[in-house]
């Protein structure tokens, strides 16, 4: 049995770290590429989302480099994540490819038993652990990332020393490796020359999961920001969704997503499908320490379409700038909205730090 798998962030890093100490023969299925969108445009349904193409490419690629199972995640509705796997499925077989699909909807236990020829449950867990220390420690270093590029003097930088780090956390096969990879690379960021003036944006990027975590997908939307001075704040991140990492937190309604459902209550009473729910929160969560937000959506997704006409009505909180994304999507364009857009906030910032003060110093705070 050959693994095949699509493409999502640095979920790859942790497959391989599981797949290494589990035995698994995994496809090493290339980076998603522009061939890789043209295969998936090529057979999918025009009406699909750009997620829906780009997975169907990546799964194109995997079975091109040999796998014989493919490993689809799902999703509840009204989301039509939860179907794509369906609808890939009989796709590939019209092409001609025999392969076995395994999904999220028979269960995380079963995958695990049958990718893993029934390896022991004490096995699974502790590569299955291992592996999202490896998601952790890249996503701790990811945060310090956003922040410096906004302040670094020599623009690049810090996207280079993450990249390094992106390759020997791959190659890492031990927590002690781990944790030194990450001191290193954080000493490295903190010690790049910086700019001390003017004091960067914050910009929040929300929006569908996928293109939020995908930088193929996104058109490295939070590179290009932080070339612009920002200071990015994501609000989704991939752990979130592989797996809660702090049941307690959850349990208590402590996370990110538990507070951004909370404030979005007053406009939204239920579920909207896929992160739409939490899109509309995040507006209202962050209204004080955000300058910005950045909402990001593929073409034709109907619970980030429902958000996005919610967060336009919403009068309180940051103003929001709407990226939408299909396989016509040119970067240039998408740049050139993103400066007018970080033009114009830092305008309203100075405005507001030049506003003269109406009230005798010795009432000022």
């Amino acid at each position: 049995m050959r693994l095949g798998l699509t493409h999502l962030g640095n979920i790859d890093i942790v497959v391989r770290a599981i797949a290494g100490k589990t035995g698994i023969d995994l496809a090493n299925t290339p980076p998603t590429t522009q061939r890789t969108l043209s295969q998936g445009v090529k057979y999918s349904p025009e009406t699909a989302c750009l997620p829906f193409k780009i997975q169907l490419g990546n799964l194109i690629e995997a079975l091109e480099m040999g796998a014989d199972t493919l490993v689809m995640p799902g999703g509840a509705g009204p989301c039509r994540f939860g179907y794509y796997h369906k609808i890939h499925e009989q796709i590939l077989r019209d092409l001609g490819y025999q392969f076995h699909m395994v999904t999220e909807a028979q269960g995380m236990m079963y995958i695990g038993k049958y990718i893993t020829n029934n390896a022991p449950l004490w096995r699974l867990i502790t590569n299955g652990l291992f592996g999202l220390t490896k998601l952790k420690t890249l996503e701790a270093l990811e945060k310090l990332v956003h922040k410096m590029r906004a302040i670094e003097q020599d623009k690049g930088s810090a996207t280079r020393i993450y990249r390094e780090a992106i390759k020997a956390i791959d190659a890492a096969n031990s927590y002690q490796a781990l944790r030194r990879i990450k001191h290193e690379c954080r000493a490295r960021l903190m010690g790049l020359p910086t700019i001390t003036s003017p004091a960067p944006i914050k910009i929040g990027v929300t929006g569908e999961f996928f293109v939020v975590l995908d930088s193929f997908t996104n058109m490295d939307v939070e590179i290009e920001l932080g070339k612009l001075g920002v200071w990015v704040k994501r609000s989704i991140w991939l752990s979130e969704k592989v797996v809660n990492l702090n049941p307690i937190q959850h349990i208590l309604g402590l996370g990110e997503v538990n507070k951004a459902h909370r404030a979005a209550r007053p406009y939204v009473c239920r579920h909207l499908g896929g992160d739409g729910w939490q899109s509309v929160g995040e507006k209202v969560l962050h209204r004080k320490d955000w300058d910005g937000i950045v909402h990001l959506e593929p073409f034709g997704c109907m619970p980030e379409i429902t958000a996005r006409n919610i967060m336009t009505s919403i009068k309180e909180g940051p103003p929001v700038l709407n990226l939408i994304y299909d396989e016509f999507t040119g970067k240039a364009a998408m740049i050139s909205r993103l400066e007018a857009f970080v033009d114009m906030l830092q305008r309203k910032k100075r405005r507001k730090e030049d506003r003269p003060c109406l009230v005798s110093h010795d009432d000022c705070p």
